[in-house]
């Protein structure tokens, strides 16, 4: 992944800052003329609800200048150490990395059952994590990526399908770079990808199938932007979480430590 990552972003500096917590809104909804006119005339207003203020944790990597950035999605059991430390890992690769926290706002235990899989807005949490680096001064706006695992990693495909120019209250020529992601559910791939997209996913994963990634790679030929798709064979979900040495079930499905090739993502 580091170097895919480096091609797709640009640029790379050496050693690190310890993390700090920070806090951002989640991004809200741009309201329509329409929208704004029927709210007017109920009587009601023409503003948008407040937006949730998420937590997260900022990694910042040694070095003057503007850094490339990622933004670092947890997965459906919320956020772990083992999310933390992958964020210390790219940090140390020179990249600034913010890891939001979606669920704890919300009161979400976690999302990984179907009725509450779709409880948190997190695309406008990606979206608002964005905005958040953008304004940073040692954050490089135009290359920032998002990188997902599992769940989050079905966030950052959303976010790589969609052109969000009139959709959030942002600047219309903010965007993400490249989305990178790990095992996620790639059955909601549906429409063309309109920037870079890395899937990593194993062969053995019975929670977010291979099949179904390399079926969305195909329909993929031709878009407007490219799905480079990693299948490693003998490997199952969360392969790259060092906690899974040992083989367990999660909701009845097998998570467990990847072989070789796929540690060394």
């Amino acid at each position: 992944m580091l170097s895919t990552l480096a091609m797709l972003l640009l640029g790379l500096t050496t050693h690190s800052y310890a993390e700090e917590v920070v806090q951002f809104p989640s991004m809200t909804y741009r309201l329509s003329d329409f929208q704004k006119a029927r709210a007017k005339a109920r009587g009601d207003s023409s503003e948008n609800d407040p937006a949730v203020v998420i937590s997260g944790y900022l990694s910042k990597p040694i070095g003057e200048g503007r850094h490339p950035a990622v933004v670092l999605l947890h997965g459906c059991g919320g956020l772990s150490t083992s999310h933390r430390r992958e964020a210390e890992a790219i940090r140390d690769w020179g990249y600034v990395v913010l890891v939001p926290d979606s669920f704890t706002p919300r009161g979400i235990e976690d999302a990984c059952v179907p009725e509450r899989r779709d409880k948190a807005p997190r695309v406008e949490d990606a979206f608002g994590a964005l905005f958040y680096l953008s304004k940073l001064p040692f954050v490089d706006p135009s290359r920032i990526a998002v990188l997902g695992y599992s769940h989050g990693g079905g966030v950052a495909l959303r976010i790589a399908m969609q052109s969000h120019k009139t959709l959030y209250e942002m600047p219309d020529e903010l965007r993400f770079k490249a989305a990178a992601t790990y095992y996620p559910p790639c059955e909601i791939l549906t429409e063309p990808l309109v920037i870079p997209t890395l899937v990593l996913i194993g062969d053995r994963d019975d929670w977010t199938l291979a099949s179904d990634c390399e079926a969305a790679a195909r329909r993929q030929l031709g878009g407007p932007a490219g799905l480079s798709l990693t299948v490693f064979p003998g490997v199952y979900h969360s392969f790259n979480f060092p906690i899974f040495a040992e083989p367990r079930q999660i909701y009845g499905h097998w998570i467990r430590r990847g072989g070789e090739q796929a540690r060394d993502i």
